[in-house]
C-alpha cells in the first residue's frame, strides 16, 4: 500500500485569545485557526469571515490531538467539533491575484449567494460559501412492513478522555523512561511522559477545515486564570506566565492511502 501524507502542520488559536474569550460564556466555541479568512472584508466577503485549514476535498485527514494538562493533572471535558467549507474559482483566483494563500475549489466561477443585510440598511453581495460539520450516522429501528429504513444524522463531537495510565518503563540505567517530551510548558504530571496525543482519521468534506473547541457547558465562562488554566497552559501562554510556544498544538496532516 502507498501512502502519500503531508508533514505536519501544528494548528492553534491565534497569539492572545486568552483575553479574546476571557469572560465569555461557555457556550462559545475556540477557533483553530481562529484568524480571518485572508479574502476577509474584500468584496463579496465578509469582514468577518473565518479563515479554515486548506485540505483536499476527498482526501484523508490525520489529527493528533493533545489532552489538556494544567501543571498536574490531566483536565477532561473539552470537546472538538471538524468543521468544513467549500470555496469557489472566484475566490481562488482573486487570492492568488493579491498573493495571498489560495485553497482549492470545488465550486464553479462566481455564484453569488444571499444578500447579506446587516443593521442600519445596509447590504452586501456575498458569494455563496457552504459550510457543513461532520456528522455520525444513527441506523433506525427496522420499519414494519414495506416502510423505508431512516438514518438520523447528528452532528459529532470528539471527547479526548485520559486517565492517570503512564506507568514509566525503565531505561538501562534503572531511570524512568520518556516516550515524549517538550509538548507542555509547565507541568509535572508524570502522564506528560507518556502518550497524551489522540489519533483520529477523517475523510476531508470540504476545501477547508475549522476546528472548534468548547468546554463543558456547566463549566462556567472561559476563564484562564482558574478553571480554563490548563487550556491555555497546553495551546497558550499559561495565562501570561510563559512565552507562546507556536510549534506546539493540534497536529494535521493530509493526503491519500491506496494500494499498488
Amino acid at each position: 500500500m502507498k501512502t502519500q501524507l503531508s508533514m505536519m502542520s501544528v494548528i492553534r488559536p491565534p497569539d492572545g485569545f486568552e483575553s479574546v474569550y476571557q469572560g465569555l460564556a461557555s457556550s462559545v466555541p475556540i477557533a483553530f485557526p481562529g484568524t480571518l479568512d485572508p479574502l476577509a472584508g474584500e468584496p463579496g466577503y465578509s469582514p468577518d469571515l473565518l479563515a479554515g485549514i486548506r485540505v483536499s476535498l476527498g482526501a484523508r485527514v490525520f489529527v493528533q490531538i493533545p489532552m489538556i494538562v494544567d501543571e498536574y493533572l490531566s483536565v477532561p471535558g473539552y470537546t472538538y467539533k471538524f468543521m468544513w467549507r467549500t470555496r469557489n474559482q472566484s475566490g481562488f483566483n482573486q487570492a492568488q491575484l493579491n498573493g495571498k494563500p489560495a485553497s482549492e475549489f470545488h465550486l464553479r466561477g462566481d455564484e453569488l449567494g444571499r444578500r447579506n443585510f446587516e443593521p442600519g440598511g445596509q447590504s452586501q453581495d456575498l458569494f455563496f460559501l457552504p459550510g457543513a460539520s461532520d456528522i455520525e450516522l444513527f441506523e433506525q429501528a427496522e420499519p414494519v412492513g414495506d416502510g423505508a429504513a431512516s438514518l438520523t444524522m447528528r452532528q459529532q463531537i470528539y471527547l479526548p478522555v485520559m486517565g492517570a495510565s503512564w506507568s514509566a518503563p525503565r531505561t538501562p540505567a534503572g531511570n524512568n523512561g520518556i516516550w515524549q517530551q517538550g509538548v507542555y510548558q509547565y507541568t509535572s504530571n508524570v502522564n506528560c511522559s507518556g502518550p497524551t496525543f489522540f489519533p483520529l482519521w477523517l475523510d476531508a468534506c470540504g476545501d477547508e477545515m475549522l476546528i472548534l473547541v468548547s468546554k463543558p457547558a456547566d463549566g462556567g465562562p472561559w476563564d484562564f486564570g482558574g478553571s480554563d488554566r490548563g487550556f491555555s497552559n497546553t495551546y497558550g501562554n499559561n495565562n501570561g506566565a510563559l512565552p507562546n510556544t507556536p510549534n506546539v498544538g493540534i497536529l494535521i496532516s493530509t493526503g491519500s492511502m491506496g494500494g499498488g
